[in-house]
């Protein structure tokens, strides 16, 4: 008897595992269990690599953009000139910047507002014609006009303000940082605003904060694409005017300070919040704002509007249109202290400037190959090249300027320069003065041109002291006297009216300082006439007109002609990736982005399949917890859920973006498994666990040895697809303050203004990111699927009979 009943169990055994191929748990489950848990060891992995670090941004880079300039002082040539104009047009300004009645107040027919997250989507929207015009602040505005050449500035302010730091309302914080910023001196608020708006790319970066920290620290919330007050950079710190006046009241309060990069509509949220106990980056504190945080005002500020370029554009010159079209400068030498570097930087916003201190080295500098061009005044460019056959001048302007001599702002600086203006009339009106023109300035050789002889004029009404420089064809030293155009100019002038002449030499940038302090009573060498300069000096009436011109190698122009359109696919390239090493940024933002995905998907599935064996048996209680919510979660925005978490239910947490975000994509996630989980066993036929309670299944055993194998093939391809989503979601992290891949884009854009490779590279890695992961998921369902293996593997294990 027991013979026969052994052998029939055995042979019961093996026909089960061929007509129910499923019972053969320990080939399935041991696979699926491997593959799960490679997944968790990747996304612990990730877990410890990035969720320690903080949000931060920076960089040191900053274009010189004449920020602190008067906004109502229109740039460029603005396609509308008043507010008339913009009557049924569209405006935008950044999401968060509830300035609509303002612009209604000046301009109230404007027929449509709309909203960006960042600076460079507003320009990319004018310059496409998406929108007619943008509002910003005077820092902003005067960058992107600047940095943007189709672009000018609105010739109105539409307001007066003041730059403020965000605080919680009622908060006891704020009278201790009002009391660090005050003991700031105000010469030094101005100097870092100079600082960051200025010309010198090699002194933009903030201190180390190497202070001992006893009072703690504390969390800022901060803009990461708003140069020049807050921006991301090139080694992963923020940085900006903002930045660096924060860290000095911090230095004051002994506290230390972690940055948060993010949204600019995100900051004061963060602040309301308790998330950050300051919120920073471009804020203009208005009445509104004022009403929900509390400020302390730091710079003064003004709202201006952006508007697209008529004509010439942002400050140009006609002849510039299509420089940049056609010649190619990265990187640019300047004579320091002359103000060429704003001409240069309407042209070639992204161009590199080496200073030098004399004309020789900076042409043999071009020669050499070191810089691709040298920016010149016209004249002294045209001698330049008179006497050097290996460089020439770019044809075409980059803009024209009028020049004349410098006088100290006082009342004895004023007597002198109305002196010499009533000379330089009477010059003007008797031809000398074209005579002078056309004997020193007509590119000629000036060593031998006849000089007027000053050395031994009488010192009838005392002496002039003329500072000037080297800069040929206006000032040269042959032996102990100086000559040139401007040189004559001041002999004839001091032999004229009494003077005797004593010319004292010096560097370009201590022109303006000499003259201030009274070391020299005139100055020359060439100076343009700006208006930043007559804040501190008394100008001539104009002596010459002429221009800022490129001086350039005759080889380099000559391949410049042969330039294409790959040409400028390749500068693209390298701006957005080589340049100050941009790659890493992006490879930052991808780790991020698996983090947040791979942690989500593996913890998703989890708490999924938790919550279904919860609810598998109908227990009434978790089956109502869990309907109400799903239909919580799955009728919500994510990016809705995401700012619920981070501002409302963690918000007086200390945990970071990155984990909120994890929490709230497993959420969705695993409320999408629990409904794929249903659908799934739902297919499964009834009679699957009859047969298991037949064979003696325990109910526990018939799910997961029955049931679950024959669900997993229908759960898997809805399983796949709601991975590639929650990969794409992802994106929208950078709303509470994430640095992902697609932040990084923006990041990248705001420093680059050029769309095309960012926003590219970042399409084709979330291609290639998806793709991968749903390899890994479709590997896995080879391996559950039963009809994808071969019958040896189903037999595995089994003796077969002899």
């Amino acid at each position: 008897m027991c013979g026969p009943v052994v052998g029939g169990m055995a042979t019961t055994n093996v026909m089960q595992q061929q007509n129910y191929p499923y019972l053969n748990e320990g080939l399935i489950m041991k696979k699926t269990y491997r593959a799960l848990c490679f997944m968790l060891i990747v996304a612990f992995l990730l877990s410890a690599f990035l969720v320690p670090v903080k949000s931060t941004a920076a960089g040191n880079e900053v274009s010189e953009s004449g920020i602190g300039e008067n906004a109502s002082e229109s740039k460029g040539n603005p396609e509308y000139k008043t507010f008339d104009d913009l009557n049924g047009k569209k405006v935008a300004m950044l999401t968060g910047a509830p300035f609509e009645e303002l612009v209604r107040s000046k301009a109230p027919g404007v027929a449509e507002f709309s909203y960006y997250n960042s600076l460079p989507d507003l320009v990319l929207a004018l310059k496409s014609g998406k929108i007619d015009a943008f509002l910003t602040n005077n820092a902003i505005a005067m960058l992107a006009v600047n940095r943007n050449p189709e672009l000018a500035l609105f010739p109105e302010n539409l307001s007066d303000g003041v730059f403020g730091f965000a605080f919680a309302k009622g908060t006891s914080e704020l009278s201790k940082w009002q009391a660090a910023y005050d003991s700031i001196p105000k010469e030094t608020v101005q100097k870092l605003w100079e600082k960051w708006t200025g010309a010198d790319d090699s002194i933009k970066s903030v201190p180390e904060q190497d202070w001992p920290g006893k009072n703690g620290t504390v969390e800022a919330a901060v803009a990461d694409t708003l140069e020049p007050m807050s921006y991301v950079g090139n080694n992963g710190k923020l940085i900006g005017f903002d930045i660096e006046l924060l860290l000095l009241m911090a230095k004051e309060l002994d506290v230390h300070i972690n940055f948060n990069g993010m949204e600019f509509s995100a900051i004061l949220s963060s602040v309301q919040a308790g998330k950050a106990t300051v919120g920073a980056g471009s804020i203009i504190a208005t009445e509104e704002r004022r009403h929900s945080v509390d400020f302390i005002d730091y710079y003064p500020a003004a709202f201006s509007l952006v508007v697209r370029s008529n004509g010439t554009s942002a400050g140009k010159a006609p002849d510039s249109e299509d420089i940049a079209d056609t010649f190619r400068v990265d990187k640019a030498a300047i004579l320091t202290g002359t103000m060429f570097s704003d001409s240069l930087l309407k042209v070639y916003p992204d161009a590199e400037l080496m200073y030098f201190n004399n004309d020789a080295d900076m042409i043999n500098a071009v020669i050499g190959g070191k810089v691709d061009a040298v920016v010149f005044d016209e004249p002294v460019a045209i001698y330049a090249t008179t006497m050097n056959d290996d460089i020439t001048i770019y044809p075409k302007k980059l803009e024209p300027l009028d020049y004349g001599f410098i006088f100290s702002k006082d009342q004895k600086g004023q007597e002198l320069c109305n002196e010499f203006n009533e000379f330089l009339k009477s010059i003007k009106n008797d031809g000398t003065l074209d005579e002078l023109e056309k004997k020193w300035l007509s590119g000629q050789n000036v060593e031998n041109v006849e000089m007027t002889d000053y050395r031994k004029l009488p010192a009838t009404k005392g002496t002039i002291n003329f500072g000037s420089i080297q800069t040929p064809p206006f000032l040269l030293w042959r032996g102990d006297m100086l000559c040139g155009f401007e040189a004559e100019i001041i002999a004839l002038f001091c032999k004229d009216n009494g003077y005797a002449l004593k010319p004292v030499e010096m560097n370009f940038d201590a022109i303006l300082s000499s003259v201030q302090t009274g070391k020299c009573d005139i100055c020359g060498g060439c100076i343009a006439k700006t208006d930043e300069r007559k804040e501190n000096v008394l100008f001539s009436d104009t002596y010459y007109a002429g221009g800022v011109v490129l001086v350039v190698s005759k080889d380099e122009l000559e391949k410049a002609n042969k330039d294409d359109f790959f040409t400028s696919l390749i500068d693209s390239f390298q701006k957005t990736f080589i340049r100050e090493q941009r790659w890493k940024l992006f490879v930052e933002g991808i780790l991020r982005t698996l983090l947040i995905s791979v942690s989500s998907i593996f913890l998703g599935t989890v708490l999924g399949f938790i919550v279904f064996l919860l609810c598998r048996n109908g227990n009434p209680f978790a089956n109502y917890i869990t309907r109400f919510c799903i239909w919580l979660i799955q009728g919500m925005p994510m990016v809705v859920l995401l700012m619920i978490l981070y501002y409302i239910i963690f918000a007086k947490s200390t945990i970071s973006g990155t984990l909120v975000s994890i929490i709230g994509f497993t959420m969705v996630f695993g409320a999408s498994v629990f409904g794929m989980l249903k659908s799934g066993v739902g297919a499964v036929d009834s009679g699957q666990t009859e047969a298991a309670y037949a064979l003696g299944y325990t109910d526990w055993a018939t799910f997961f040895k029955i049931i679950l194998p024959q669900a997993l093939p229908h759960f898997m391809p809805a399983f796949k697809g709601e991975v590639t989503s929650t990969i794409k979601a992802t994106a929208i992290v950078g709303y509470v303050a994430v640095q992902d891949l697609t932040k990084m884009g923006d990041i990248v854009r705001s420093r680059t203004y050029d769309a095309f490779f960012p926003l590219i590279a970042v399409a084709i890695v979330y291609f290639i990111l998806a793709g991968i992961l749903k390899f890994i998921i479709g590997r896995i369902e080879i391996l559950i699927n039963p009809r994808l293996r071969s019958k040896d593997t189903i037999l595995n294990g089994v003796k077969k009979d002899d």
